[in-house]
């Protein structure tokens, strides 16, 4: 073990730990995601920084959080199961926040928590994040593809443009991937209704479903 970066991160664990105010935090959780890229061939100091970041998101300091989860996300999938392992459903904050990180990590072991937050969270934003993550995850498998492709419906008739958008995007990058033919045409029946103004009253979605039909066709 690199005896500098031990001690490196020692001394920001400590900096996070005795901040006394929240700009204090804010500032420490920064310097330690400057340090993480370091930590990244020596997986116990990255997994004790990676769980501090965890704890980071359920701090109720948003500027910290944030901080935290650039941390997370620079880990990728070193980060997955930690984040999977500390989700608490009780605590909506730090859900919403390991939201937003599985699905820019775009690791297929997020599927499940991206599916119940497009289907259960009570915030626009997460169900946004959670659609664009579906979009995104990495992989081709018929496992992965069917549950995306039904989260993305639902998505797709959501109450909020916003998540709508965000599910006509998904669409787009998931065809772009590849899609079997089974599940195709689902994509493409899905993106030209929501291209309909009788389907979507929101003109930038459907806007923007007319763009992914027209890249796809392209």
């Amino acid at each position: 073990m690199n005896q500098a970066n031990a001690e490196a991160l020692e001394t920001q664990l400590q900096a996070i730990a005795q901040a006394a105010t929240r700009e204090a935090l804010a500032n420490a959780s920064a310097q330690l995601v400057a340090l993480m890229p370091q930590l990244s061939e020596e997986p116990p100091l990255q997994a004790q920084a990676i769980d501090c970041c965890i704890d980071l998101l359920k701090a109720n300091n948003p500027a910290a959080a944030l901080q935290a989860l650039r941390g997370l996300i620079g880990c990728g999938s070193a980060a997955v199961e930690p984040l999977l392992n500390s989700l608490d459903e009780r605590n909506y904050g730090a859900r919403a926040w390991t939201v937003r990180a599985l699905s820019a990590i775009q690791d297929p072991r997020g599927l499940e928590v991206l599916q119940r937050a497009v289907a259960n969270d009570i915030g626009p934003s997460v169900r946004q994040a959670a659609a664009y993550g579906l979009g995104r995850l990495q992989g081709h498998d018929e496992n992965l593809l069917q549950p995306c492709m039904n989260s993305l419906e639902l998505a797709c008739s959501d109450s909020e443009w916003s998540v709508r958008y965000a599910a006509v995007a998904a669409l787009e990058q998931r065809l772009q991937q590849g899609l079997p033919s089974d599940l195709a045409p689902q994509a493409r029946a899905l993106l030209r209704q929501r291209s309909q103004q009788e389907m979507d009253d929101t003109l930038v979605v459907r806007l923007r479903a007319l763009l992914a039909l027209e890249r796809l066709a392209a």
